[in-house]
């Protein structure tokens, strides 16, 4: 990912601006000259709002294989009047927005135990059978899937961060994603795996290692073009996460085994190859929208310069005072960047 104070400091200046920012003293008594003051919360919006521009922008100039949705599946597909039915036989291209939603959705709703698709091919998977959907807010009015497990998993990562970072989880911030993944993955397979189990039970170790045997039972698989699960999973963690991991996530678990069969054929080492050459800032500088960051610091019911109308097909109007609405969808996006994404599609 990329980290640039200039640029922080220069969307601080932008939100102070107008009046997303205010004037405070950096003494808590007073008496000190005011200045803008970004707390650590204010900054890590600013720095999710990079992260974001920064994955789309890999989203959009990435060469992807091609990723087919198999005939007969059920899926709903998103397009800028919102959701529709679809029988599949579909090919997505992730450069656009609107196929990212729907590879959100169609990925999200395979995995889901007993109805998904995926899970019907595979009823005895225990990877697939222990997974549960949560949803996870981004943004005041966006929601996207978050994929969990209704059995936890070990101390891996508590583990791993104790063991390289001494590092408490807020402080957990990798700048090259990808390598920290792997990392990750050497490190337990080399080190940590005898100290992520002590306080399991002998049942609970049995189902983490059902669960492992399913997800290696499966992740060499095609399914859905020339991508092995494996890959796909991986796509929809940088979709989903930005490839940060973290305690009980999806990648936290999938990071454990992509060092097993790492090549440079896989998703995981194409991201690498661009997280390596894309450092410099101002390849997304053009991308800035000041709306689209306004929107990371907006109350949907106490804001007076933005009114917000929902639909029930996952599309919504957002206005900026008397300014024309524009459509944004709020469900299966974890990229919310609606008026950068209205000026390029």
């Amino acid at each position: 990912m990329l980290k640039s104070e200039e640029l922080i400091d220069e969307l601080i200046a932008t939100l102070h601006f107008h009046n997303y920012l205010k004037m405070e003293s950096t003494n808590a008594f007073g008496g000190e000259p005011l200045n803008v003051v970004a707390n650590e919360h204010r900054i890590e919006n600013i720095q999710n709002y990079i992260d974001d521009l920064y994955v789309d922008y890999f989203f959009r100039t990435h060469n992807f294989k091609p990723i087919v949705i198999p005939e007969g599946w059920n899926i709903q597909v998103y397009t800028k009047e919102g959701r529709i039915d679809s029988k599949g036989g579909i090919e997505l291209n992730l450069s656009n927005p609107f196929d990212r939603y729907t590879f959100v959705y169609f990925i999200t709703n395979s995995v889901l135990d007993s109805c998904g698709e995926l899970s019907r091919m595979y009823p005895d998977n225990n990877f697939l059978k222990d997974i549960i959907i949560l949803s996870m807010r981004v943004g005041p009015i966006w929601e996207c899937p978050n994929i969990k497990f209704q059995m936890p998993n070990g101390d891996e990562f508590e583990q791993y961060l104790c063991y390289l970072h001494d590092l408490k989880h807020s402080m957990y911030n990798p700048l090259i994603r990808s390598r920290e993944i792997v990392n990750y993955s050497e490190l337990y397979s080399s080190k940590l795996y005898q100290h992520c189990y002590k306080g399991l039970t002998s049942q609970g170790m049995l189902c983490l290692e059902k669960r492992h045997h399913g997800y290696r039972d499966l992740r060499d698989i095609k399914l859905f073009g020339e991508y092995s699960l494996e890959d796909i999973l991986l796509i929809y963690c940088l979709l989903i996460y930005k490839f940060k991991m973290a305690e009980n996530n999806l990648l936290a678990f999938i990071g454990l085994f992509v060092s097993e069969d790492l090549n440079k054929e896989s998703f995981l080492y194409d991201f690498y190859e661009f997280e390596n050459h894309t450092t410099n800032i101002e390849l997304i500088k053009p991308f800035v929208r000041d709306r689209d960051l306004f929107l990371r610091f907006t109350s949907v019911t106490m804001s007076k310069a933005v009114k917000f109308q929902f639909a029930s097909n996952g599309i919504a109007k957002i206005q900026f005072f008397n300014e024309e609405p524009i459509p944004a969808i709020f469900m299966d996006n974890s990229l919310p960047l609606p008026f950068l994404h209205n000026e390029l599609f």
